[in-house]
């Protein structure tokens, strides 16, 4: 992307290029996975990268796992605990300090269903169609357990699409876009003003869905901003007439 000027100019892949006075950024963001023998086929089969009620649903009064030390892990541990039968937590690390929040801690200490192994790594997958057990092990002995768990859950962040804009928009510190009241360097908007709304640093540039900072990664949200930004990309072309 060319922010240098407006309209901008944003070069494809091909070579291909397209220009716009307004830029919608909705690229997305690639959750990270583990390297394991199976994992493709057990994705949507007991492999899940969120917890929701539906998800939920799925294991109710069951003992599932969360891989994760962070606090979408530990958010994610804290609402299963409601529905499943004991939680277990795998963490790769010494423990959730150095990862998550304190409320969470406390949570999660709180909760007599969850258990959380330290130094632990997820090793394995069983099952035909559907997972049926796992296999995780110590990091640092090397001693292996099998439980028959049919959910797990790996929460372990997620990578924003933005590499591709070089640095024409203000990120937070994993690179997520801020938008509206979360930009702080205003200087980088030729106008000089406060971006609002779902608008980036740069004006007349938005960015919607999992590539947004602080956005709610499910895909209702991302529909629900896709259909708002519409309004202020009309309102944006409007007051920006050349």
């Amino acid at each position: 992307m060319d922010c240098e000027r407006r309209p901008y100019t944003i070069t494809l892949e091909d070579g291909d290029r397209v220009r716009g006075r307004t830029v919608v950024v909705a690229t997305g963001a690639r959750y990270r996975r583990l390297d394991l023998p199976g994992l493709d086929r057990f994705e949507g089969n007991g492999i899940h990268y969120a917890a929701t009620l539906m998800e939920a649903g799925l294991c109710e009064n069951e003992e599932v796992a969360v891989v994760g030390g962070g606090n979408s892990a530990g958010q994610a541990g804290v609402f299963l605990s409601r529905h499943a039968r004991r939680v277990q937590m795998l963490i790769r690390g010494p423990g959730l300090s150095e990862t998550m929040s304190r409320y969470l801690q406390d949570r999660i200490k709180a909760t007599d269903r969850i258990l959380v192994h330290p130094h632990t790594e997820l090793t394995g997958l069983e099952g035909d169609e559907h997972l049926t057990g796992v296999r995780w092990a110590d990091n640092r002995t090397g001693a292996e357990e099998f439980r028959p768990i049919a959910n797990v859950f790996l929460m372990l962040g997620a990578t924003p699409n933005t590499d591709w804009l070089q640095g024409c928009l203000e990120t937070d510190h994993r690179h997520f876009i801020r938008v509206g009241a979360d930009v702080t360097d205003h200087r980088t908007r030729a106008d000089g003003a406060s971006p609002s709304g779902l608008e980036t640093s740069l004006p007349g540039v938005f960015a919607v869905g999992d590539v947004r900072a602080g956005s709610v990664k499910r895909v209702a949200s991302a529909v629900g901003e896709g259909s708002v930004v519409v309004a202020a990309v009309h309102r944006a072309l409007a007051t920006d007439r050349p």
